[in-house]
């Protein structure tokens, strides 16, 4: 018999559905490092309000090579 499972996103903010391609999630990670990592879940609006008071983090790694 087949089973279906359906995953509804909740904003841990606000409380509101979040549909699944706007949701974003947030780790948070204390300076210490004896504490556990928190993560929430986030609207689009709720995640572009934190974005702007921070900064980005570019990714690291090698660049792909060029297509020529």
């Amino acid at each position: 018999m087949a089973r279906s499972t359906m995953v509804r996103i909740t904003s841990d903010l606000s409380g509101k559905e979040v549909p699944e391609d706007q949701a974003w999630t947030m780790e948070l990670t204390p300076s210490d490092g004896r504490r556990n990592k928190f993560q929430l879940d986030l609207t689009d609006d709720e995640a572009q309000e934190f974005a702007a008071k921070g900064r980005e983090i570019k990714r690291r790694g090698r660049r792909p090579k060029s297509a020529s």
